[in-house]
């Protein structure tokens, strides 16, 4: 959690700047630091434990996709993520992470984009590719 609030603080420079608010609009900034704080209150009722351990094994995931893929088993690599994916989506912590990225919604880029489900999209582009 106190990466994610770390995380929010340094990139909110570039999210002004990106916003088109030169030199920061106090008021944005306000709004900014006031979502970051309730975030961070939402987060402190997520499993930290349960957390790290989805990050230990998205990496392991994330290695077993690109062997898969580089041993030319590209549709076991697509299932496994896909699998994968559909687990982490359905588990209640992670259900709570992105509740608590909603709060952020509007102030930053979508954080509660990247915990979903898989959906084909018809994207031509593979897991592999």
């Amino acid at each position: 959690m106190k990466n994610t609030i770390a995380l929010i603080m340094l990139l909110m420079p570039l999210m002004v700047s990106a916003q088109g608010f030169p030199g920061g609009d106090p008021q944005q900034m306000q709004v900014m630091m006031q979502k970051a704080k309730e975030m961070q209150a939402c987060m402190q009722h997520v499993d930290q434990v349960k957390m790290q351990a989805f990050q230990q094994r998205a990496q392991r995931m994330g290695e077993e996709v690109k062997a898969l893929c580089a041993a030319g088993k590209r549709d076991e690599a697509l299932n496994t993520a896909i699998s994968y994916s559909q687990e982490i989506a359905a588990d209640s912590a992670m259900k709570e992470v992105k509740r608590c990225a909603e709060i952020m919604k509007g102030v930053m880029p979508d954080l509660s984009a990247d915990i979903s489900d898989y959906k084909d999209d018809g994207s031509e582009q593979h897991i592999c590719d």
